[in-house]
């Protein structure tokens, strides 16, 4: 597992978790930094690296299955995405292009609206099942990204393995 797989299992377990707070340019103090690697034993980081696979996979699985509902509505990713926003602000019949695509849309909006809760599911049991918390799952992984500490132990023990 690299680096990158586990910073693509970031940006997907940022849009199912809906986690949107992350440091705002604040410069973490190298002494904190170091208090925060030591904030997770070894056993969770190995924990964390173990179903950040799994995770990876159940949501590339969740991706493929609304990508699959949207093309099944007759649209494109891009269309939808333009539709979703046009909706978001109250304009989606000034921007579809007629009543079947806004038909097309509120079909593909509604099976999104069982993948996203079925992936979450999915992915919540995976991590419990991996003996650590969501929650912890989710620190460990804002820690990844954040603090070169935590990344460089991460390193450390998948180089090890």
């Amino acid at each position: 597992m690299k680096k990158g797989t586990i910073a693509a299992a970031a940006l997907v377990a940022s849009m199912i978790f809906g986690q949107t707070a992350f440091a705002q340019g604040t410069a973490t103090p190298p002494a904190q930094e170091q208090q925060d690697a030591l904030k997770f034993s070894d056993a969770e980081l190995k924990k964390f690296i173990e179903v950040n696979g799994t995770v990876t996979e159940l949501q590339k699985e969740g991706r493929q299955a609304m990508v699959s509902a949207i093309k099944d509505a007759n649209l494109t990713v891009d269309r939808f995405n333009a539709l979703a926003k046009a909706h978001r602000q109250d304009q989606l019949k000034e921007v579809a292009e007629n009543k079947e695509e806004i038909d097309a849309f509120i079909a593909a909006a509604k099976s999104l609206a069982e993948v996203q809760p079925e992936t979450k599911k999915k992915i919540e049991s995976a991590i419990e099942e991996a003996d650590l918390t969501v929650e912890k799952y989710e620190s460990i992984m804002e820690a990844f990204q954040e603090d070169p500490a935590v990344e460089t132990r991460i390193k450390v023990l998948l180089s090890a393995k």
